[in-house]
């Protein structure tokens, strides 16, 4: 039953991952700005993603808020200054699977985007369900809180 279970996740992941690399790619180098009517709130957060792997701190740290806070995986609090820390040279390990995307727009200015990681490189903390909240600040969509809760398949939980 395990390994039927855990088949048809590896599965789910590689139909639903395959997409993001291209995509992101291509509209990775535009931050979304608050001028148009609706908004694809997945495409922004995949660029943004996409940003951070490819170690572009301008394209970051223009689209973090001034005044972000972020709640890690373990419970610890990060401000902006620590979360928009890209080094140069840094050679990230293996990308991370992101699936299971989901938008709760709570009004023209706000938007939550849920989704879901594997970081295979990464023992204890492997899975988990990420929270970014996205404001409209001055026509240019911003993150402002992100927080990242382990799941229930984390090593954590063995």
């Amino acid at each position: 039953m395990r390994k039927t279970l855990t088949t048809v996740f590896c599965v789910t992941v590689l139909m639903t991952s395959s997409p993001f690399d291209a995509d992101a790619r291509d509209k990775s180098s535009q931050q979304a700005d608050g001028s148009s009517p609706r908004l694809d709130f997945v495409a922004l957060q995949k660029s943004f993603i996409a940003a951070q792997e490819r170690g572009d701190a301008e394209y970051v740290k223009n689209a973090v808020a001034d005044d972000f806070t972020g709640i890690e995986s373990n419970g610890d609090t990060t401000d902006r200054a620590e979360f928009i820390r890209v080094g140069k040279g840094e050679k990230p390990g293996q990308s991370p699977i992101l699936y299971d995307f989901r938008v709760v727009q709570l009004d023209e200015n706000c938007a939550v985007v849920t989704y879901n990681a594997v970081f295979p490189t990464s023992q204890f903390d492997r899975y988990q369900h990420m929270s970014d909240t996205w404001v409209n600040k001055d026509g240019h969509w911003k993150l402002i809180f992100q927080q990242s809760t382990l799941n229930l398949w984390s090593a954590h939980d063995l």
